[in-house]
């Protein structure tokens, strides 16, 4: 049974147990910090995925209970190259401020290395970083700009199954347009508005238990229509809702559940994913560009990069044909 919010709610009680459940079509759920009562296993973490023509960047700035870690991760598709680094400030002890809502806040991260800046106002976002000696003496730099194209986001609290104040909350915001230029060494990508894509993955939670997360991630076009999956889960009571959603044309489609089969030891290895009665039918086939698969670890996360074939068929669409469509797999223990 799935649960669709409509109005705005709390996630905490004064007591500070999680008094709902479910997904929304908007930012629909209000976090108030101030009643977490498990400030020191709070995690929070904004994350971004930008991916152009030529390759993709992963960025993610997180505050994990009393420290704080910045992340980078740049794959180029043409030359099979891979560059990551994550950073830790420990006892940082919550002098980041990561933002409680998703609409809005600014989040800045910054030490003798690096400086990294996600800024939001209104319906754009900029994105701004210097990361001296980020990997192999290179320096990364990055200056882009999003713009929020459509008025869906899909938003879900999942409470714990064993404590009544653990929680995951979740927004995903695809189909960002991204502009801008990003450097790394000698390796310079422009990211033009037309055709680079970039969603933002907002996190908030706190778990009594150790969870091996698994999400796959698409976010392009396909003949000329938006789309953008989230098929995830490993974490919560998933009874009253599940991470498992398509946009098409910018619009939700969610699925009850989702099987997902595959072998997180193994990156270069296909998963497959079904859903339903002839529902969904995908299998994601791991990407290799000269020699080298497209796969990094950064900030506790690892990133594999791909594609999707098969189809996808709900009562109020019609079937979808997937044929080498971009995508890319996400694993972690949280």
């Amino acid at each position: 049974m799935q649960r669709e919010i409509t109005n705005e709610k709390n996630i905490f009680d004064e007591n500070g147990k999680i008094c709902c459940a479910g997904w929304s079509r908007k930012p629909n759920f209000l976090f108030d910090k101030s009643l977490c009562k498990n400030r020191f296993t709070l995690n929070e973490r904004d994350s971004y995925l930008i991916v152009g023509d030529n390759a993709a960047i992963y960025l993610s700035v997180a505050e994990k209970g009393i420290n704080a870690e910045v992340s980078a991760a740049i794959v180029d598709f043409n030359t099979g190259e891979q560059d990551f680094r994550t950073l830790r400030k420990y006892m940082s002890f919550g002098k980041l401020s990561m933002p409680a809502s998703s609409k809005n806040g600014d989040v800045t991260f910054t030490d003798t290395r690096v400086g990294m800046n996600f800024s939001n106002t209104a319906l754009n976002r900029y994105i701004r970083c210097e990361f001296v000696d980020f990997y192999k003496e290179k320096t990364l730099y990055i200056n882009l700009e999003l713009k929020e194209r459509i008025d869906e986001s899909f938003n879900v609290i999942l409470p714990s199954r064993s404590n009544p104040k653990s929680f995951f909350l979740k927004r995903f915001v695809p189909y960002m347009s991204a502009s801008g230029i990003i450097r790394c060494g000698g390796a310079e990508y422009n990211m033009n508005k037309d055709s680079a894509v970039a969603y933002l993955d907002w996190q908030r939670y706190s778990l009594s238990e150790k969870s091996c997360y698994h999400a796959l991630y698409a976010n392009t076009e396909i003949n000329g229509r938006q789309f953008a999956l989230c098929l995830a889960g490993g974490v919560g009571d998933t009874s009253e809702a599940s991470e498992n959603c398509f946009f098409l044309d910018g619009k939700i489609h969610k699925f009850a559940s989702v099987k997902a089969m595959g072998k997180e030891e193994r990156p270069d290895k296909p998963w497959k994913f079904t859903a339903g009665s002839s529902a969904m039918e995908l299998t994601f086939k791991p990407s290799i560009k000269s020699g080298k698969l497209l796969c990094v670890t950064t900030g506790g996360k690892t990133l594999v990069f791909g594609e999707l074939y098969g189809y996808i068929k709900q009562i109020d669409t019609e079937k979808l044909y997937l044929d080498a469509v971009p995508a890319h797999m996400e694993f972690s223990i949280i």
